[in-house]
């Protein structure tokens, strides 16, 4: 309940807060403004309405959220304030930045003597309404600022304000770096288009566009980098996840943009060498978009992958393994994708000439240039990538377990498979609908060419699929023969309070887990066993809570496992939830096996709680990738 209040409180005073600042920049805009398109009076009575409601509602409830922080700790530290604080933060200090960018592009502009209306940002703005909306926002600014750094001086657990101002940072960096490569992709489109045109023709719109956002975007991002730098002094920030994860982005999405790129020009030289003509200004204009975007990528692809090997290299082994793993494996299935549609591609192209449906020319020149171009592309990439990752999970030692049974493997290896399936499914009803359309008496103009076109599909997803089952299983094999020989050489002892229901149902549940698992029941009333090699003991909770004297001597003798199963005990509560007694068997066991196999024993499963969370940060993901792929095709498209 108390969460739910919080996020009520904090999140009306933020709404608040922003119709208050733009109620009141609106009203000075609307007193220096001398070309109102609305009449004067219903421009201020819309000020004033913002204003006049926002201030009331923001005061009651942050002077609330105030005064519980001061008498409460849990509400000074909780991760919902530092939310609001921080995005308070962003959500005025952006409208800075985007201003002095509005009012840098239109003096730049007029300096190359086109027209303010041309501007990326603020074309139809004044200068009043820029300095008055940096003016008051950066008020906002510094009085939050002076509330975040009161915080930091006086929270005791600050842990949700430095995760919070981690991201924070981070979202700055990548804003800093999205301003930087568009103004790069501004200037170098001027730079390489052709003809070259006087100054004032549209083309040198780009290089003033570009060099005012290189204006904006250089120092924000030295200035966000170099403190996302500093702050690498501290353990927890070297350390944490969401710097592994932007670096990773940001090195992946690079690699991918610039790739896509180099493929694309590679299409092009292909064209160009199967005979089709074009001017020197006809190639630089097509080349403009791929170079334009590919060179600034290139620099966040090296820069940014460097970082990322540099960070691996701090990690521990295990750690290191699954990000690198995850890095390789998306590679690989982006290299794949690419070759299976230049193969296709190239089969198209084959049949076309084949059958004679297309004879040489400018359509058939470009399919095959395409097919090339994409094929050369995806199997280098494909090729990088994959084989290191089999030669990791082919390894005998500790590692190539770890590999053949890691997650990311799996995940790749499975959505190949369903891909290959549902499209095997897919291309095999086509190519019946064709062969039916046939026996049926019905001919369509290119019935033979569509079933073939159906056919090459069909087997080329059966390949995918069959090479892909194959790994699978190979990995099953492999990963079955080194755990069972782990699972052999970890005998259990399980002690039994009662009637032996206990130990039967024990040793029933630790064979389920693995057939290769020692176990030995030991009935509490014959005592305890002479010798003690064994790697893992499970004792009931009533025995547990109530041991003999030989028992209680011998577990404290014992230097392997202890797992206690939290039976329902006459007299005990049990805080945390005990389970029911076949629960908690199924996982004790489930514990055993991973301690067998060299994991760390996990009681309990993922929560539905962390569940979310990762979903949520697939989605905070997500948006991230979208904006570097939709910024350059958007300029391919250009």
């Amino acid at each position: 309940m108390r969460t739910v209040r919080r996020l009520y409180f904090y999140a009306v005073a933020f709404i608040s807060l922003e119709v208050v600042l733009w109620g009141l920049i609106n009203l000075a805009r609307t007193t220096f403004a001398t070309d109102i398109i609305v009449s004067p009076a219903e421009q201020l009575a819309r000020a004033l309405s913002l204003v006049l409601v926002g201030v009331p509602v923001f005061t009651l409830h942050w002077v609330v959220a105030q005064r519980n922080a001061a008498q409460d700790e849990e509400e000074h530290a909780s991760a919902v304030r530092a939310v609001f604080l921080y995005g308070a933060l962003l959500a005025t200090l952006l409208p800075v930045v985007q201003n002095v960018w509005a009012l840098l592009n239109r003096f730049m502009l007029q300096a190359f003597g086109l027209f303010t209306s041309l501007a990326i940002l603020g074309g139809d703005q004044s200068l009043a309404d820029n300095v008055i909306a940096i003016v008051m926002n950066g008020v906002v600014v510094a009085y939050f600022l002076t509330v975040t750094k009161r915080d930091w001086e006086t929270v005791k657990t600050p842990d949700m304000l430095a995760d919070v101002r981690r991201l924070y940072r981070y979202l700055w960096v990548i804003y800093a770096l999205g301003l930087l490569v568009t103004g790069i992709y501004q200037i170098l489109g001027f730079i390489f288009y052709v003809p070259a045109e006087e100054i004032g023709t549209p083309s040198h719109v780009w290089l003033a566009n570009g060099l005012t956002l290189l204006l904006v975007s250089i120092p924000l991002w030295i200035f966000t980098w170099q403190n996302v730098q500093v702050s690498l002094k501290e353990a927890s920030e070297r350390d944490s996840h969401l710097r592994l994860g932007t670096l990773y982005l940001l090195s992946l999405g690079g690699a991918v943009v610039v790739l896509t790129s180099a493929g694309l020009i590679l299409n092009l030289t292909l064209r160009l060498l199967f005979g089709e003509t074009m001017t020197f200004g006809e190639v630089m204009n097509r080349l403009r978009s791929p170079l334009s975007i590919g060179i600034p990528f290139a620099g966040i692809w090296a820069y940014y992958g460097g970082w990322f090997k540099r960070t691996l290299e701090n990690l521990e082994e295990m750690r290191r393994a699954g990000a690198r793993r995850l890095y390789f494996y998306v590679l690989a299935l982006i290299g794949l994708t690419a070759t299976f549609i230049g193969v296709s591609l190239l089969l198209s192209f084959i049949l076309d000439l084949g059958l004679a449906r297309r004879i040489w020319g400018e359509a058939l020149r470009s399919n095959l240039a395409a097919a090339l171009a994409t094929l050369l592309a995806g199997l280098p990439l494909w090729l990088l990538a994959w084989k290191p990752m089999q030669q990791e999970a082919l390894s005998a030692d500790e590692m190539g377990d770890h590999a053949r049974r890691s997650v990311v493997r799996k995940a790749y290896l499975y959505l190949v498979l369903f891909a290959s399936v549902i499209g095997g499914m897919g291309s095999a009803g086509a190519a019946v609908y064709q062969a039916l359309n046939a026996l049926l008496g019905e001919s369509p103009l290119d019935i033979l060419g569509d079933f073939l076109d159906a056919v090459q599909w069909f087997v080329l997803f059966m390949l995918l699929l069959a090479y892909h089952l194959y790994i699978l299983q190979r990995d099953n094999k492999l990963s079955a023969r080194v755990l069972g020989a782990k699972h052999g050489q970890f005998p259990v002892l399980v002690f039994d309070a009662g009637d032996g229901t206990f130990g039967a149902a024990m040793q029933a549940a630790l064979h389920k887990q693995s057939t290769r698992l020692p176990v030995q029941v030991q009935p509490i009333s014959e005592g305890v066993p002479q010798e003690a090699d064994f790697k893992a003991v499970i004792v009931p909770a009533n025995l547990a809570l109530n041991p003999p004297e030989a028992l209680r001597l011998w577990l404290r003798e014992f230097n392997g496992n202890r797992l206690i199963v939290p039976f329902e005990t006459p007299g005990w509560m049990w805080v945390c939830a005990p389970g029911k007694s076949l629960h908690a068997i199924e996982q004790t066991a489930a514990a055993v096996r991973q301690l067998a196999e060299g994991s760390k024993a996990r009681g309990e499963g993922v929560s539905g709680w962390m569940i979310l969370v990762y979903v949520l940060a697939a989605l905070a993901v997500l948006p991230i990738l979208f904006s570097l792929f939709g910024l350059f095709f958007s300029a391919i498209a250009d």
